[in-house]
């Protein structure tokens, strides 16, 4: 399909936006604009593939496709959505058997699609249901959780200083805005390259991934002509001024109430010394003073990983959704 087509994009983005609202729990909002920079743009190594199933002009549903090209490239990833005026006719069957054909083509050996479910409806919500039918298997729950905002600085206060306590002086916390300076970027990218092999995943294997420097500029470039934000608190290790962990908040413009919190790791050596919940309030902190309007932080962590998910739920993360982590061995 031709992306600089801008009917075609409106199109997909009615199709993804009317899926969400009946499929998704509180999903947050976005742009036609972003949604088309999103679709058009590639992350540095990987491409996509997508597809779409019409009837004459009108697109019913359609899939994107991600393929990895530099590691874990046995797999790939794909969302599917189908407009809810053209469920249950055969719409999103057909889009899945032509993900699958052209999954294989591409020399790969196990799809990875994920759904959105409600908390407790693993088994019967129609999105479980219809991946089971299609022979996919759940590999691993992650779990949605969402904090409002603002946090009581109380809360912050405490959780603060016991982290400074575990930490002593062998490290220091920094905060960024739109990306890190120059010098810690290869730091940032050795730290964030790990969270696929570190993260708990279930039955399924993951290579570190491969960002480069490069890639992360070229990210930030991207988020910039977005209008995105993006906030990134380092922990440093004073003794060698290595990156040893990190987390982020993306504020999405579309949207002027929500924020993504996306990666957070710290390194194997490191941990046992609350470096993750001493990012995470100085990334919060950092966010109440550059925009007090925001109401809302969604994150989602693997239930068996309970180390993170303990950080959340002191800080005052919620359960709103589950999201099944699906596989099917082609």
């Amino acid at each position: 399909m031709d992306r600089g087509d801008d009917a075609l994009v409106a199109q997909l983005y009615d199709v993804c936006r009317s899926s969400d609202a009946v499929s998704r729990v509180n999903q947050f909002d976005y742009t036609p604009e972003e949604y088309a920079a999103n679709l058009r743009w590639s992350f540095p190594g990987e491409h996509d593939v997508l597809l779409a199933a019409r009837d004459g002009g009108t697109v019913l549903g359609y899939a994107q496709v991600w393929f990895p090209e530099r590691d874990n490239l046995d797999k790939t990833w794909f969302e599917l959505f189908v407009h809810p005026e053209h469920r249950r006719q055969g719409v999103g069957s057909a889009l899945v058997e032509r993900v699958e054909r052209v999954v294989r083509d591409e020399g790969r050996s196990l799809a990875l699609p994920e759904a959105f479910v409600p908390p407790g409806h693993r088994d019967d919500a129609p999105a479980a249901r219809f991946a089971a039918r299609h022979g996919y298997e759940v590999a691993d729950t992650e779990v949605v959780r969402s904090l409002r905002l603002p946090v009581d600085a109380a809360v912050l206060d405490r959780f603060e200083a016991s982290a400074r306590e575990a930490m002593g002086e062998a490290y220091r916390l920094e905060v960024h805005r739109g990306g890190v300076p120059e010098p810690l970027r290869a730091g940032l990218c050795a730290v964030s390259n790990r969270l696929a092999l570190d993260a708990p995943s279930g039955d399924i294997e993951f290579e570190a991934e491969s960002m480069t420097p490069d890639d992360y500029q070229q990210l930030l470039e991207h988020e910039r002509s977005l209008q995105r934000e993006r906030l990134t608190a380092l922990a440093i290790e004073v003794a060698t001024g290595d990156v040893v962990a990190y987390t982020d908040l993306v504020l999405p413009h579309g949207d002027p109430t929500f924020v993504f919190q996306w990666g957070t790791l710290v390194m194997p050596e490191h941990r046992g010394h609350r470096l993750g919940m001493a990012v995470k309030v100085a990334n919060l902190r950092a966010l109440a003073g550059l925009d007090p309007a925001r109401r809302t932080v969604r994150t989602m962590n693997a239930e068996d990983n309970p180390w993170m998910v303990g950080i959340n739920v002191d800080l005052g993360f919620e359960v709103v959704e589950e999201a099944l982590m699906l596989r099917k061995d082609l």
